[in-house]
């Protein structure tokens, strides 16, 4: 208790000194805490707009893939799944999905007529599912048109339609398309879709079903076109059909045993009898991945185990950090800097802090000495000397950690400000909302507590040290 008094007593004497302590304590706890604070909800609103807007907690690709799945496959398309209804069934089935849509990427020439001229329009896309690419992506305002007759584009879904088919165009690229071909393509227009498959170029007519502009990812989407999986499959004769008779699959299983198997075809009475015209022919979808949201970005381990585990179905999962290629990487990179600078500028605040520490206890040599002369112990000399840092150190901590929460309310409604470069690529655009996080503040705690008694107790051991009559000579 009267070390508690001692403290009390010095602080008000040194009221100047004590202040400047006090201020560069609150400074570095304002520091860590906020910095804390940015860098977990940049992380964390990276994570969701990634997840949000390119891949999902996980993506599903074809186990014949040599590459990753990525946002921006669209020269080196991956492998089609041609059992996505078995995959769509068991991801229907797995505990925990929300959501999931198949698409694909590809790139297509559109032709458009003007007085008479025909002009070839270059055209890279997304092959969706409406309805449930929104369900999984909501990402797309409509300017006008309709997202596929499915709405205009802002999820909510009340103005649904009967689904169309078609292409739609961001409105960058219609502009750009004005700019360097003298084409503005406008919704309902009829367009010609060319793309290249393995015997040639196929042509569909199709139209333009709308314009819309990315909420998020501007650099990216605004590259980025949609057509519709039929449309799609029309194009590029993704067809088979729908089953074949039981004894041909028989006979067929029976020809995997060897050469005389496949031989032995030509003269088997299921082939022969086979009647070509009670066949129904199907439309392939494809797809090539398919986008998985969990509930709550709940771990998608166990879902991702499960459907590795069923070999029956020939695909590869791969992360939402895995499949977003160099984005999530530009994210992470964007966060240690964000920790690496916050981690520096503290670093200073505390050097400044101990420093003035350290002279704060030096400068009171003989100030000891005296007390050691009375009779105090060198135990009694630290207690005095503690007490009157934390006394001073924490409030100020705790005055720093409230600017901190201060700031917060001030910017949770609107989010943090952030260079338009820096927030396309750390979160897709727009300020930072700021997600609270109890680890900053507790980490500035043990922080300000750790420092202040380092800073304290080993000058004090070296002041209480000195002979008490060389210490008061020093007065």
């Amino acid at each position: 208790m009267l070390a508690v008094k001692l403290a009390f007593r010095t602080i008000m004497r040194r009221k100047a000194r004590m202040a400047l302590i006090g201020l560069l304590v609150a400074f570095g706890s304002f520091l860590l805490t906020f910095g804390g604070m940015f860098a977990h909800s940049a992380a964390v609103a990276s994570r969701d707009s990634i997840i949000h807007n390119f891949t999902g907690d996980f993506i599903v690709y074809s186990a014949s893939s040599r590459d990753l799945p990525s946002p921006f496959a669209f020269n080196t398309p991956l492998p089609v799944m041609r059992n996505s209804a078995d995959i769509s069934a068991a991801l229907s089935a797995l505990k925990g999905v929300d959501a999931f849509t198949f698409y694909a990427q590809n790139y297509a020439i559109l032709e458009a007529e003007r007085n008479g001229r025909k002009v070839d329009l270059p055209f890279i896309f997304y092959a969706i599912e409406p309805e449930s690419f929104r369900r999984v992506f909501d990402n797309v305002k409509m300017k006008d048109g309709s997202f596929f007759g499915t709405g205009n584009g802002d999820g909510d879904g009340t103005d649904a339609i009967s689904k169309t088919r078609g292409v739609l165009i961001s409105d960058f690229q219609s502009s750009q398309y004005e700019k360097n071909y003298g084409v503005r393509l406008v919704s309902g227009e009829p367009v010609k879709i060319l793309g290249l498959t393995e015997g040639g170029v196929n042509t569909v007519s199709s139209s333009l079903e709308g314009t819309f502009t990315p909420i998020h990812y501007t650099s990216v989407f605004n590259y980025i076109n949609f057509m519709d999986e039929k449309t799609y499959a029309s194009l590029f004769n993704y067809t088979g059909v729908e089953s074949l008779p039981e004894s041909f699959n028989t006979a067929l299983a029976s020809a995997d045993s060897g050469d005389e198997g496949i031989f032995g075809l030509a003269s088997s009475e299921s082939l022969s009898s086979l009647d070509l015209s009670s066949l129904k022919s199907e439309t392939l979808s494809g797809y090539t991945m398919a986008a998985v949201r969990m509930k709550d970005h709940a771990d998608s381990s166990v879902a991702m185990a499960a459907l590795l585990a069923d070999t029956a179905l020939g695909v590869k999962v791969a992360r939402w950090d895995v499949a977003s290629g160099f984005y999530a990487k530009i994210a992470a990179a964007l966060q240690a800097f964000i920790f690496i600078a916050t981690g520096l500028v503290f670093l200073v605040v505390v050097m400044i802090f101990m420093n003035t520490l350290i002279i704060n206890v030096v400068e009171r040599t003989g100030e000891i000495g005296t007390m050691r002369a009375l009779g105090a112990e060198k135990s009694f000399i630290k207690s005095v000397l503690v007490a009157e840092t934390l006394i001073l150190n924490v409030p100020s901590a705790a005055l720093g950690m409230l600017a901190s929460l201060a700031l917060f309310a001030l910017t949770k409604g609107t989010g943090f400000p952030l260079p338009e470069s820096i927030s396309q690529f750390l979160i897709g655009g727009g300020p930072l909302p700021l997600a609270l996080s109890a680890t900053p503040f507790i980490v500035a705690f043990l922080s300000v507590l750790v420092v202040s008694v380092l800073a304290t107790v080993y000058p004090a051991s070296v002041a209480s040290s000195i002979a008490p009559q060389e210490a008061m000579a020093e007065r």
